[in-house]
């Protein structure tokens, strides 16, 4: 366990105006010119301590906020290890708070790192991409990656940080996802969705839409809402991992479901016919749920699909 001394809440700095995160507003239709650099919200410490090993930790969280209008699109790219929940919610609102924490063997050499984590706004392209920032941050240009690393000795650019994300968008918002060790949540949006985990935990609640995902490590959860997909359907691909899936009572829908061990469907399937699957492993089903619908394509190479409904039923 870790030992945290909560301390008043103060801003740190920002070591270079190239990692700055660069908010600007959007107006009703159109898109305002980015302003070059505006500051960003600072970021407040929230506890720092002593880890298990003897180290230190400083925890803290950086929030913004802008328009962002229904039906927009929007891309999040995670630094290595970190953590994403997006939630759609009724406002033309976009809320990002990333929760950061940073390891190290003093407190100066954390407090060196922290100030150059974090995360930038890019609209240059259609859609609004939220980009994170820090020494080991994937998808940054050389130029933001030698801003990052100004003035820092060698060993401090390797110390440990994550940062877990926790996102309130529009219901509806098309969603691109890159999560390369961690958890993703999302619930309660439709939209063009397609997301690629490499390592960690996926559960989905209440999703709609088109939604394509791949976890390439790891266990998935998805829970239907209502009487039926909105939407053209689910594409869910799991290299290695389980996958439940959980289903409303009369609920209708097509499924195509496909795993290396036997399947364990706990909810009325009605098979119809037997049409293999387009992968060539394993048990394989395809049927529909009530009297069909969109189709939810489940598959795993490596593990189990469970289907049950929701509620359970009583033990």
């Amino acid at each position: 366990m870790t030992s945290a001394t909560n301390r008043p809440s103060r801003p740190l700095g920002c070591a270079s105006a190239s990692i700055l995160c660069c908010l600007w507003a959007v107006g009703h239709g159109q898109h305002a010119s980015p302003a070059p650099s505006l500051p960003q919200a600072p970021a407040v410490l929230r506890a720092e301590g002593k880890t298990d090993g003897g180290g230190c930790f400083q925890e803290y969280v950086r929030e913004q906020s802008l328009r962002f209008e229904y039906g927009r699109a929007l891309k999040v790219t995670l630094p290595p290890t970190g953590s994403l929940t997006v939630v759609g919610w009724k406002r033309s609102e976009l809320r990002i708070q990333a929760q950061i924490r940073v390891e190290g063997a003093s407190a100066a050499d954390v407090a060196a790192v922290a100030e150059r984590i974090g995360f930038q706004l890019d609209a240059r392209d259609v859609q609004l991409h939220v980009i994170s920032v820090g020494p080991a941050a994937k998808n940054l240009s050389r130029k933001e990656r030698r801003a990052v690393a100004d003035g820092l000795a060698s060993p401090l650019l390797r110390l440990p940080y994550r940062i877990d994300y926790k996102l309130s968008v529009p219901e509806y918002t098309d969603l691109e996802i890159t999560v390369f060790d961690g958890e993703l949540a999302l619930s309660d949006i439709y939209g063009g969705i397609v997301f690629m985990v490499q390592r960690g935990q996926v559960h989905l609640n209440g999703v709609a839409g088109t939604v394509v995902g791949r976890l390439a490590t790891g266990q998935a959860r998805v829970e239907l809402n209502g009487r039926s997909w909105r939407g053209t359907g689910l594409d869910l691909r799991v290299g290695v991992g389980d996958i439940l899936l959980s289903v409303p009572r009369g609920y209708a829908a097509d499924v195509a479901l496909a795993a290396s061990a036997p399947l364990d469907i706990r909810y009325p399937l009605d098979r119809g016919s037997e049409t293999p699957f387009d992968l060539p492993f394993g048990a394989q089903a395809r049927g529909r749920f009530g009297v069909g619908g969109a189709e939810l394509r489940l598959a795993t190479g490596r593990g189990t699909i469970r289907v049950e409904p929701y509620p359970p039923d009583a033990p």
